[in-house]
């Protein structure tokens, strides 16, 4: 979901705009079933495509928090004896399989469902869902419901860049262990959470379930908006229903894709917005936050093989453009650029961004430093032959005064306990990533 690039979104993208394209098996699916699920006389007439793709890549990772004085104590101080750094290096594989049913009414309505299966997360080769909602399209648009992404991400412009390349790129960040926290990251909007960039899509939105409509083009112009209940996905759980997460998520997007000449633009503003969490996982009254928001506004130019382009996003949200803020603190801001040029199998890219969010103030009230996160990365990538593409990419980051512990009420402003010190009174986390590998993708 936070892939924005090159992830699953695009992939399944791929098969609304072209199905043809999209997978090399169809069968016709057979139903309606019966109660002892052998199929019925009647045939659904619907049409199963596969697709999908397979990652293999190696990465070396330097990284801070792999030190073994770190790993012992975040915060500083003794290192607990006997400890070991992480390795520097590893093997990594990563899958999805996407089923696309399609089916056209005799009013020519198109109808049918998506699967996204996923090889996903540090739980080994457990496959769960990524994606998986119903759609109905016609001349006036197509409605999506079910577990999706969040408008703004779906019709986002951002910085281009070349296979899992950049400051959410889908390789580095799976070498890298999350950013450190002495306390769960639901008790402190700033902290890292569960990955360890903060630059990511406008308004990510998870997956949870959802209703989406994307409008027809028109002009050259398109837009979309979702609205989800809650951050729940899947079958329903009551626990969904307790106000712990982001609720009432509404998000919308307008995009604009054409020609100047010789130049192709596309551009896009996006908007989103949700309640911040107001209990706490027990029922009872949660800490403080903002009412969630997030704007970007991005561009890409191309012409002669190259394209370059960013975005900036604004407003007040936590983490990496997915959690809510502390009441009290200002508004996070991200800047993201990159280019990249094409000629003919080959494509080189190179990106940066720079990410600011608010630390609040100390004990006695004063002004801590804000988190600032940069990111550098250069990244390559080959067709070697249809459906197989070589891709390297090597990304630098900077995360520099990362918040930790509980934090404290002064002046009606969030502040933190203290700062992830690196060794030395060092709080930069300095972290340089190179990862090359394959990808077959049908």
């Amino acid at each position: 979901m936070r892939k924005i690039l090159l992830g699953t979104t695009a992939v399944v993208g791929l098969a609304l705009a072209a199905p043809a394209a999209f997978a090399q098996s169809s069968l016709i699916g057979q139903g309606p079933h019966g109660g002892t699920g052998s199929p019925a006389v009647a045939t659904s007439g619907l049409s199963v495509r596969l697709g999908g793709f397979f990652d293999f890549s190696y990465g070396t990772v330097s990284d801070d928090a792999d030190k073994s004085a770190y790993r012992s104590n975040p915060t500083g101080g003794v290192a607990v004896p006997g400890a070991r750094s992480r390795s520097g290096s590893d093997f990594r594989t990563e899958s999805e399989i996407n089923l696309y049913v399609d089916g056209t009414a005799a009013n020519g309505l198109r109808y049918g469902a998506v699967f996204e299966l996923q090889m996903d997360g540090t739980a080994g080769t457990t496959v769960d869902y990524d994606e998986l909602y119903g759609f109905v399209k016609g001349a006036w648009g197509e409605l999506r419901f079910g577990q999706e992404d969040a408008a703004a991400s779906l019709i986002n412009v951002g910085a281009p860049g070349t296979l899992w390349q950049g400051y959410s790129g889908a390789a580095w960040d799976e070498f890298v262990t999350a950013n450190p926290a002495a306390v769960a990251p639901a008790a402190y909007g700033l902290l890292g959470g569960t990955a360890p960039y903060l630059l990511t899509s406008p308004f990510d939105g998870g997956d949870a379930t959802k209703i989406i409509y994307l409008s027809p083009q028109f002009n050259g112009f398109d837009f979309a908006v979702s609205y989800a209940v809650n951050a729940g996905e899947g079958e329903r759980q009551d626990t969904q229903r307790d106000r712990i997460t982001l609720d009432n998520q509404m998000s919308g997007a307008i995009r604009y894709r054409g020609t100047m000449g010789p130049v192709g633009v596309q551009a896009s503003f996006t908007a989103s917005q949700a309640d911040a969490p107001a209990l706490a996982a027990n029922g009872q009254a949660g800490a403080a936050f903002e009412k969630f928001s997030a704007y970007s506004g991005g561009i890409i130019l191309s012409a002669m093989g190259f394209s370059v382009g960013g975005e900036y996003v604004w407003g007040n949200f936590a983490n990496n453009v997915a959690a809510a803020q502390r009441e009290g603190l200002a508004q996070s801001k991200h800047i993201q650029v990159g280019a990249t040029y094409t000629i003919g199998d080959f494509m080189v890219g190179l990106q940066y961004g720079e990410a600011r969010q608010d630390n609040g103030v100390d004990a006695t009230g004063a002004q801590l430093e804000d988190r600032i996160q940069t990111v550098l990365s250069v990244g390559t990538q080959y067709v070697v032959a249809p459906g197989m593409t070589l891709f390297s990419n090597w990304t630098q980051v900077a995360d520099k005064n990362i918040p930790t512990g509980t934090p404290v009420a002064t002046n009606g402003r969030a502040a933190a306990t203290a700062r992830a010190d690196f060794g030395g009174g060092d709080f930069t986390r300095n972290i340089n990533v190179f990862v090359a590998g394959v990808r077959v993708a049908f």
